[in-house]
Parts: C-alpha cells; sequence; structure tokens
C-alpha cells in the first residue's frame, strides 16, 4: 500500500512510522528499504484485499498522474471484504492498473464491483506482447470510424485475447515505442481496445495525456485524425486543376 493511517491521518510510508490498515484496521509496518518503491505492509502474511498485486513503479508512475484524494480508495463488499480502487474520481469513475496477470474470473468479478471503472494494462510486461502486437497491427484493415483504428482479430495477439470479453474500455501502455506505422508519433500513446463479440478488437491510438486529462477535467479523449486515401475526383471542366497542389499537402508529415 502507498498509504496507511498513521496519527489519524493518511501518509505515505516512512521510516520510523507506525500505521493502521485504511481497510482492515490493521497494523502495518513500513518498508522502505532501497531496491523496491516505498510501502506499507501488514504485519501478518494475510492480505485483506484478494485483489491486491505487488505495486511496481509502473503502477505507482500511473497513480501520482491523479491527486492524493483519489488514490487507494478502500470499498468494503457485502460478504465483508475489503477492496482498493486504485484511482476513484470525484464522478465516481474507478481506474484500475493492471501489470500482474488477472484471471477471466477475477477480471469479470471486479468489472461486476467496480461500476463505472477502465483498465490501464501494462503491455511491457511480456516481451512477445510488443511484437505480436506490432505484427497483428500491420496486416489489420482499418477501422470505419472518425479517428485512426485497426480491427485486430482473436487469435493474432496474446495482448489483445487475454482482455477479450472485458465490458469496460482496456487501454494498452506500451511506453515510448515505435511502432511499425512510422507516422504515428514516437511517444505519449495508449491503444484503446474496445471488443466486437467473436470478432477481436478495434485497436484506437489516442494520446495518453488526453486519457488523464479526460479523467481529471472530464475533456475529450484525443486520437489521430483519419487519413483519407481516396484519390481525389477530377475537376470540374473550366477550373484549375489542384490536384498536385492537393497531393503535396496530403504528402506532408501529419502535425500532431
Amino acid at each position: 500500500m502507498k498509504f496507511a493511517v498513521v496519527d489519524g491521518v493518511r501518509r505515505e510510508a516512512a521510516p520510523g512510522l507506525i500505521g493502521t490498515c485504511p481497510g482492515c484496521e490493521a497494523p502495518v509496518i513500513p518498508k522502505c528499504g532501497a531496491i523496491r518503491l516505498h510501502h506499507w505492509a501488514h504485519r501478518s502474511m494475510v492480505l485483506c484485499d484478494p485483489w491486491r498485486e505487488p505495486e511496481t513503479e509502473w503502477h505507482r508512475a500511473w497513480k501520482n498522474h491523479f491527486p492524493i484524494e483519489w488514490q487507494e480508495i478502500w470499498h468494503r463488499a457485502d460478504d465483508g471484504i475489503v477492496h482498493i480502487a486504485d484511482v476513484k474520481t470525484t464522478n465516481g469513475a474507478v481506474l484500475e492498473f493492471q501489470h500482474s496477470p488477472i484471471s477471466p474470473e477475477e477480471r469479470v468479478s471486479r468489472e461486476a464491483f467496480y461500476r463505472p471503472m477502465a483498465w490501464v494494462v501494462d503491455g511491457t510486461r511480456l516481451k512477445r506482447d510488443l511484437s505480436s502486437f506490432c505484427d497483428a497491427l500491420t496486416y489489420a484493415r482499418s477501422a470505419e470510424t472518425k479517428l485512426r483504428a485497426w480491427i485486430i482479430p482473436l487469435g493474432v495477439s496474446a495482448a489483445i485475447d487475454r482482455w477479450a470479453g472485458s465490458r469496460y474500455p482496456v487501454f494498452l501502455d506500451f511506453g515510448d515505442v515505435e511502432f511499425p506505422l512510422r507516422w504515428l508519433p514516437e511517444f505519449g500513446l495508449l491503444w484503446w481496445l474496445r471488443y466486437i463479440p467473436k470478432v477481436g478488437a478495434v485497436a484506437t491510438p489516442v494520446y495518453r495525456q488526453s486519457f488523464i486529462d479526460h479523467y481529471l477535467t472530464g475533456a475529450s479523449i484525443r486520437g489521430l485524425a483519419r487519413i483519407d486515401l481516396r484519390r481525389p475526383q477530377r475537376p470540374w471542366p473550366g477550373l484549375p486543376r489542384l490536384d498536385a497542389h492537393l497531393a503535396g499537402k496530403r504528402a506532408r508529415k501529419p502535425r500532431f
């Protein structure tokens, strides 16, 4: 955990502090070594939230994009079990940042418990995920959407297959890597996956910062304008030919 209750106040882990778990109120101790992130750990080996995973730097960095008061929000289920949302906005939307493997059963349970919600998934955990995703993207057909997007069928990318059936948006975070489509920005993208039953996913590249701004302020999530590859129609008789001029404009590198 990033936070524990110390003298009635939520505090981050620091040497010498004594705290209690905000959920189960059990004693917790600060772990402030030189290798792992500073965090709080229960004195006992029993975790009060069965959905918790060891927190990585990737996980902590994502949480830190949002106000402290939105982070690690505790909920108690009807059966008394405690669950900790990574981030919960003032509008009630939950963001879960997922690095570790997750079973389909747990994913379904979390989606039923946190409503509405969105997933941000660490695409760098397994080395083959990026290469298989890029291969699938290279041969995928364009989706008929207002933004640039591709339809990736099931069975060609493990990163896509793993989240098939999700009821809520899934955003794949591959970090700042260069994708095979050279006109994509070199950094700052997430891949928004929206699943079509028995078909696959519509994968839309969107700006990472616009995703963050969407949950901070309600701004729209921004993607990339679709490129119209159709040949221009011939001008009407009597009008000057603008084909070369237009082609020159289209050849310019898009500005993002």
